[in-house]
């Protein structure tokens, strides 16, 4: 599994270090698509994203699990400041669909369990993106910040039921990604890979109140978790306007 993170790490490495480097390489000029948009102070587009969702799950001793990821959606608004020339301030709040399957084996009693646990997620990222030199019509970036997230469900199957979440409603997430702009007539389109690493420990913590309304379900994911933090990489596709 080390290995695995390690080979992971050195090729997000490189890609990152193969954007960069597109300046630098050798193109005939063309002409230039909106060349006052880097220039201005605010502006403004949506996202559209595909999402996979998992989890980085603590069992209890006795306990193994495996995780199934499943696709998702997300929807943002952007609003981008610009810093200095290469640099923007970014806020893109928005809407997150999810679901992850979850399976926990019993060693001692050779049982599995499996749940479906369902998300709709609110968003609100502040990320800072560095962009290098434009080259033609397309400039290639890299993005980086937090999302503080508010997940409005977490439950099992559709129930909204608060004795059945089965994920803390509060989230922080660190986000890395890596990006290109492309400038065409009326608008600058971008596609964005973006890696978000959950901070906090979403295992809710059973009361007395849990105990007496919680589906059964409930007590076999509480005794067998010891904590779990969410993961996600979402694919992005920007649409930002110009004047």
């Amino acid at each position: 599994m080390k290995k695995i993170c390690m080979s992971a790490r050195k090729g997000i490495i490189l890609v990152i270090l193969l954007i960069l480097g597109l300046p630098v390489m050798s193109q005939k000029s063309k002409p230039k698509n909106m060349i006052m948009a880097d220039y201005q102070i605010f502006h403004f587009g949506y996202s559209i994203g595909l999402n996979t969702s998992g989890f980085t799950v603590v069992p209890k001793p006795g306990y193994t699990f495996d995780l199934l990821r499943n696709p998702g959606i997300n929807i943002n608004l952007i609003t981008d400041y610009r810093l200095n020339k290469y640099m923007d301030l970014r806020f893109l709040p928005g809407i997150q669909f999810g679901q992850r399957d979850l399976t926990v084996r019993d060693l001692g009693k050779d049982s599995i369990s499996t749940w479906s646990i369902e998300s709709i997620c609110l968003d609100f990222p502040i990320l800072v993106k560095y962009r290098s030199q434009r080259v033609n019509n397309y400039a290639p970036y890299v993005i980086g910040g937090i999302n503080p997230r508010v997940d409005l469900q977490g439950s099992i199957g559709k129930t909204f039921q608060k004795a059945t979440r089965l994920l803390r409603p509060y989230d922080l997430y660190v986000e890395l990604g890596v990006g290109c702009d492309f400038y065409i007539a009326m608008a600058k389109v971008a596609m964005e890979l973006k890696f978000s690493v959950g901070m906090l420990d979403l295992m809710p913590v059973p009361t007395d109140n849990f105990y007496k309304l919680a589906d059964p379900k409930f007590f076999q994911y509480v005794s067998s978790i010891d904590q779990i933090f969410s993961r996600m990489v979402v694919l992005s596709f920007h649409v930002e306007q110009s004047k």
